[in-house]
């Protein structure tokens, strides 16, 4: 298989008969596996069958008797089932990391949808389960990006807010949580920028800042959230610009500069050096337009 995933769509090759997922193949003039010129594509149906057999019983697993578990007994011995979707959950989020890395976002976007799917289920017994809400803050987040970049943005931004959502209703004191909220709540922004919804793309990008400036109070030592201060201040700045409000946005691009100016990196820090160097470039360019 090409991107490394589990089939999606199973397809195979006419006259080779090799197997690949749909999206995959579509982008081969000549099978990957045999070098045979490809007259046509052609479902199996039994294959895919197969394959969404194997990840349905994913979802259940061998374990020691536990009370208020499903029973099932065979010839001999008695196997005890129980549920346990979140061990699914992280397998269909790997398989469709694994597809979106290699450009079969169809593939990654089914994955991430049954994820949420069992996820969202859970949570129907488990309401007030900060693990389970984060984790779905997270998938929908991704499948935010999955339509994203299908070119569907409006569907994009509905995952997103929804992701918004689910995570703004938990503590803030988890930085990985923090990160993938503003980031969210910045991709809205982005999407509602390139829209020309100037107004909206502001709101969106201020409370990532918000939430951005929140956490940096708890965490100042942490430099990667004082570049994402700075990242957000830049974000505001420009669309205020845009807006008109030019001493408004240029009191933004200073209050960032200084941030970013006050932050000492050590010689283990080269990465995220770069990083404050990079952004730090970009807003005195945006000084000195103005």
């Amino acid at each position: 298989m090409v991107c490394q995933a589990l089939l999606h769509e199973s397809s195979k090759c006419v006259p080779c008969s090799h197997k690949f997922c749909k999206a995959c193949i579509l982008r081969f003039k000549d099978c990957p596996l045999c070098g045979a010129d490809i007259e046509g594509i052609e479902p199996d149906d039994e294959l895919q069958a197969l394959v969404d057999r194997f990840i349905d019983g994913h979802a259940r697993i061998k374990r020691s008797h536990v009370a208020g578990t499903e029973e099932v007994t065979g010839d001999k011995n008695k196997v005890i089932y129980e549920d346990v979707s979140m061990e699914r959950g992280a397998f269909l989020v790997r398989q469709a990391m694994r597809a979106f890395r290699a450009h079969n976002i169809e593939s990654a976007k089914s994955r991430l949808s049954m994820c949420a799917e069992d996820i969202r289920e859970e949570l129907k017994s488990s309401q007030d389960n900060q693990e389970l809400c984060s984790q779905l803050g997270a998938v929908l987040g991704m499948l935010g990006d999955c339509c994203r970049t299908l070119g569907d943005a409006t569907s994009a931004i509905t995952y997103y807010e929804e992701s918004a959502e689910f995570l703004s209703k938990l503590p803030q004191n988890d930085l990985e949580l923090v990160h993938t909220l503003s980031v969210s709540l910045n991709k809205i922004g982005d999407l509602r920028y390139y829209d020309g919804d100037l107004h909206s793309a502001r709101s969106y990008y201020a409370r990532s800042l918000d939430v951005r400036r929140t956490a940096v109070i708890e965490h100042s030592a942490v430099a990667s959230q004082v570049i994402d201060v700075a990242t957000s201040l830049a974000k505001v700045a420009d669309v205020d610009r845009n807006l008109g409000n030019e001493s408004v946005a240029v009191e933004g691009f200073e209050e960032a500069i200084k941030c970013l100016e006050k932050l000492k990196l050590g010689s283990e820090e080269a990465s995220l050096e770069q990083r404050r160097l990079s952004v730090l470039d970009f807003l005195r360019k945006q000084l000195d337009d103005k």
